[in-house]
């Protein structure tokens, strides 16, 4: 048997872990790491996927005319949501030094990075409904207009949890839920105004 035996197949199912012990995926406690994304995502992504979404949103309303192309309207909402990104980025790490004197900028741009990346992972589902809409051969208003309605009910969903996770119930909670998602029914109204 060689070294490598000896810890297991090495097959690409394992990975090694401290001690060079091998774990295979299947071992791994995939509700804790469930539980960990839901923390993180609690602690600042909310608000920040909320963002991206509506971004693109607002995006997708704007650049989706009916001579846009679809490679015009994917670079034009990914392009202004890695700049709304970046500004988050640079506001965090800058602003975020006023109270944090222990760590370099460099430390603070490198953690506000992956901290922020919620506002890119929030202006992604509408992409890539626009994308399986024009798969499906509808047209770029069309498929735009598809993603928008998308958006409105992400955003339904996004306060229906927020709501729920803090304690509402009943019609209260419906209520909050429609309020949530209506904000997206202004980006389809603007849609209709600019086309």
């Amino acid at each position: 048997m060689t070294d490598g035996d000896e810890a297991g197949t090495g097959g690409p199912d394992e990975e090694r872990v401290e001690g060079g012990a091998a774990r295979s995926w299947k071992s791994v406690d995939h509700h804790a790491q469930r539980d960990a994304w839901s923390e993180r995502f609690s602690r600042g992504g909310p608000a920040d996927f909320l963002y991206g979404a509506i971004v693109a949103g607002f995006m997708l309303a704007v650049s989706s005319t009916h001579d846009a192309s679809s490679d015009f309207v994917v670079l034009a909402v990914a392009g202004v949501l890695i700049i709304y990104w970046a500004a988050h980025v640079y506001v965090s790490a800058l602003g975020g030094r006023f109270r944090d004197a222990d760590h370099s900028i460099i430390q603070r741009l490198r953690l506000a990075s992956s901290e922020e990346v919620w506002v890119l992972i929030g202006g992604v589902p509408a992409l890539v409904v626009f994308l399986v809409g024009r798969v499906l051969r509808l047209g770029v208003a069309d498929a735009a207009l598809v993603a928008l309605w998308f958006t409105v009910l992400m955003l339904g969903v996004v306060g229906h949890l927020a709501s729920h996770r803090a304690g509402v119930r009943g019609w209260a909670l419906t209520l909050e839920t429609v309020i949530a998602g209506a904000f997206g029914l202004l980006i389809i109204g603007l849609k209709s105004l600019l086309h």
